[in-house]
């Protein structure tokens, strides 16, 4: 998904989500007055391992993105298509007891038999694409006086798995985001996206809490928290439920944005291998043009 808000938070690589050039929303931004009216851009980024809201979606493997926008700056109306390899193959594998499914016990163990895990939300896929579109109120040109701090995002997101053997897969997310830069000393955010059916897994909310810090010499400190929780969960925060989590240090450098971010969530039931969940650093360039 895209790493603004999206994917890796940035994608917390997360976008983010993600993010590569760490936008907090959608593809909107501030617009200015000497901006035109029809803005296209377009951005692609290399990572170390695309994570989505605590999950590889490469098997903690390098990915390939990119993406393109159209952006109508008098009302603030953007869309987008942006795409990242997936994997759909897992090479992790767990180990049950043959007479007790059930519990896992170690490789060496008596009776141990071997269950070779796939990650969920691909089969048979190898890429994503999804496609968005949005609304990023301009404050100037709607005569609001005293906003230009504030940042809204609203918009619509369609996860799309060419190839993927189970419909399921593609999945819809509507999506609103604040932020407020308060005296160009520090940016917090928050975001709520929410599914009807998230990846067949019933309706589901996702809250992401970040924060950017400004720093000299080109550098943004940023970080964020994020709840997904699932309708179906007992008390809306067990089973599939799950928080993510994580810190980064970004950096510009020639028109091109240095991302090195660490990424960590708690385990629920959906942790059955060990890509899934654990500590992770990951490392990001992006260009836009």
């Amino acid at each position: 998904m895209n790493h603004n808000i999206f994917r890796s938070v940035a994608s917390t690589t997360t976008l983010v989500a993600t993010l590569v050039a760490l936008p907090l929303f959608g593809a909107g931004r501030a617009m200015a007055d000497s901006e035109p009216d029809h803005v296209f851009s377009a951005n692609v980024a290399l990572t170390t391992n695309y994570m989505f809201r605590g999950v590889s979606q490469t098997n903690n493997g390098p990915a390939v993105q990119g993406g393109f926008d159209y952006e109508y700056s008098p009302w603030g109306l953007y869309a987008g298509v942006w795409a990242s390899n997936v994997d759909s193959s897992s090479g992790s594998s767990i180990y049950v007891d043959v007479n007790n499914r059930n519990m896992i016990v170690p490789a060496g163990a008596p009776n141990a038999e071997e269950i070779v895990l796939e990650p969920a939300g691909y089969d048979g896929a190898s890429m994503e694409l999804d496609l968005y579109a949005g609304w990023v109120p301009n404050w100037q040109a709607m005569g609001i006086n005293g906003l230009d701090a504030l940042t809204v995002d609203i918009g619509y997101l369609r996860y799309q798995y060419p190839g993927t053997d189970t419909n399921d897969n593609n999945t819809n997310e509507w999506y609103i985001g604040l932020s407020y830069d308060v005296f160009g000393y520090v940016t917090p955010s928050y975001t709520a996206n929410y599914s009807e059916d998230f990846f067949g897994l019933d309706a589901a909310w996702y809250h992401n809490f970040g924060v950017e810090v400004p720093l000299p010499y080109d550098l943004t400190l940023h970080g964020h928290y994020g709840l997904t929780r699932y309708n179906n969960s007992p008390n809306n925060g067990g089973g599939d439920s799950y928080d993510d989590y994580s810190a980064g240090l970004a950096y510009s450098y020639g028109g091109f944005d240095f991302d090195l971010s660490w990424i960590s969530r708690n385990k629920t039931d959906l942790c059955s291998a060990p890509f899934q969940c654990g500590d992770t650093a990951v490392f990001t360039l992006s260009k836009a043009f």
